[in-house]
């Protein structure tokens, strides 16, 4: 696995060329040579997508396997792909039987990524969801690259609007238009993050329907070393009563992944790593969150939602949740400065570490944090792995700081929508007669984007749970979050990706990762890998 990895890390170097400065460059200096161009393509685009979130079949067919719907290339492309103007001449030259005028070829003509040598696939799909807002705040969140990327965290590692080439003038973004860049992400260390250039196009189809459209910018600023291509993709929002929208996600992408590790490979050609459900799943489960702390029970898809009495410590500790939630994800974060290094140790080859230095970072500890992560394949079914974690009374069983100890839950708080999706307080208690160990307390959430499944914790001492369920402010609260994300590989197998974010308090350097905290990154996974297989291939017990 180790030569894959750094051979996608070398392709990864190749594609982190600075393409974001050179297109800031184009889009603020050259505007007048680019900005026809890019309107033109965003609104091309935005059509496009409309027809594809309002049509059915042919143009879209429902996959069984993938219980989704997937496009139906043949049907799209004799819809929408045009043919380049040096083909249609040699068509129209067959057709009439006689020599025309052909159009002089100049090497710009755009081609798609499938008809060239590099291998590639075309990833598709379509979702429909209700989400717990109303059209207008989700389209200012989508239109808001912070807040998108802050809804997204677990797909978006980082992202960044170069440039605003239209405005819809007075706060509103009908006929916005703006040059972002991004990267998608899978929770693992194996996995190197997809990168695009793409405009963003916001426009009102009607008093309470609008699209947003997203479209790659390689037609305007050629690349040959782009590896993912976003063809017209977005969103269709609709209002329904009660401040809800229903939402038609779409997925169109090409993309060339050569650099996939062999144990991925299932993830991605099945469609589901970046499918429009994963979107629409991620979206729905944060308005859910926002709705319950703010006690609105509207109604979903014809059901009342379950009344659940959120106190003031228990909103607390949902906000603090969604505050580890990020920083679980931004362990996955990519970028030059700090990429995932295998450990320099026999048996380590397969786990990655990275460091990190916090001096000022409000709610985080101080000093030299070190990540350690790693991805196995188990031959347990991804469901089983996702209900043994979540379960507080089984922490014990995994847990090297845990082990032996009793555990439980003292407090879970459902989902409205799927009660797999929760928030819930672990305690920790020793043994009796154990006096080396301390009560302790861990914040865990439990969720599915349809990817993967997390189980996400963070340990928080017994004061600071007081100071929680007082009311008071949690953002004082300082935590590092570690956790696991399950992804479904075979129907008797899963990818299980282990993450720890820990205090070196001994470092006082992120530079250097001295032979003790290799030895102990290493042997805080493998142990609990080991602690995994134990508990659930046969019964352990103290």
């Amino acid at each position: 696995m180790l030569p894959e990895y750094l051979e996608s890390m070398q392709v990864l170097a190749r594609d982190n060329m600075p393409r974001a400065s050179d297109l800031l460059l184009s889009v603020s200096v050259s505007a007048d040579v680019y900005k026809t161009k890019i309107v033109d393509l965003a609104l091309a685009a935005s059509e496009e997508l409309r027809q594809m979130a309002q049509q059915q079949e042919p143009l879209w067919l429902f996959d069984t396997n993938k219980q989704t719907e997937v496009l139906n290339e043949p049907e799209y492309k004799r819809r929408f792909v045009h043919l380049d103007p040096t083909l249609e001449g040699i068509i129209k030259f067959l057709a009439n039987g006689g020599p025309i005028d052909m159009p002089e070829f100049n090497g710009n003509v755009e081609v798609e990524m499938e008809h060239s040598s590099t291998p590639s696939d075309i990833e598709s799909s379509r979702a429909i969801g209700i989400v717990l807002v109303d059209p207008i705040n989700l389209v200012h969140m989508l239109m808001n690259v912070g807040s998108w990327s802050c809804v997204f965290s677990n797909i978006v590692s980082k992202a960044t609007n170069l440039g605003t080439l239209l405005t819809g003038g007075d706060g509103n973004v009908n006929g916005s238009l703006q040059v972002m860049t991004a990267q998608f992400h899978l929770p693992s260390p194996l996995v190197r993050p997809r990168e695009v250039y793409f405009a963003r196009h916001c426009r009102q189809l009607d008093f309470d329907t609008w699209l947003v459209t997203d479209v790659s910018l390689e037609s305007v600023f050629p690349n040959q070393l782009v590896q993912y291509k976003r063809r017209p993709s977005g969103c269709l929002i609709q209002g329904l009563q009660s401040g809800l929208s229903l939402v038609t996600w779409v997925e169109n992408n090409v993309v060339c992944d050569g650099s996939v590790p062999e144990m991925f490979r299932h993830t991605f050609k099945s469609g589901v790593a970046f499918s429009a459900k994963r979107w629409m799943l991620t979206m729905e489960r944060h308005y859910d969150r926002h709705a319950m702390l703010q006690k609105q029970h509207d109604q979903l898809l014809g059901q009342p939602l379950r009344d659940i009495n959120v106190g003031e410590g228990q909103k607390n500790l949902m906000k603090l949740a969604e505050r580890m939630i990020k920083s679980y994800d931004e362990i996955f974060n990519s970028c030059n400065e700090n990429q995932w290094m295998p450990l320099s140790i026999h048996g380590g080859e397969d786990i990655f570490a990275k460091t990190s230095m916090n001096l000022d970072v409000p709610g985080t500890p101080r000093g030299v944090s070190v990540m350690i992560s790693t991805s196995v394949w188990l031959p347990i079914p991804q469901n089983d792995l996702f209900k043994f974690f979540r379960a507080g009374e089984n922490r014990w069983k995994w847990d090297l700081l845990s082990y032996c100890c009793m555990t439980r839950d003292v407090l879970h708080i459902p989902s409205a929508r799927d009660p797999a999706n929760a928030v819930s307080l672990v305690l920790v208690e020793a043994p009796n007669g154990r006096t080396d160990k301390s009560e302790t307390f861990y914040l865990q959430e439990s969720f599915t984007d349809s990817t993967a499944m997390y189980v996400i914790y963070a340990p928080i001492d017994t004061p600071a749970v007081h100071y929680i369920m007082e009311g008071k402010d949690s953002d004082r609260v300082d935590m590092l979050a570690s956790g696991f994300a399950v992804l479904s590989c075979t129907p008797r197998g899963s990818i299980l990706t282990i993450a720890f974010h820990i205090m070196d308090e001994e470092l006082s350097t992120p530079e250097y990762l001295p032979p003790r905290s290799v030895y102990t990154a290493k042997r805080l996974v493998s142990e609990t890998v080991s602690l995994i297989k134990a508990s659930l291939m046969f019964s352990s017990a103290c």
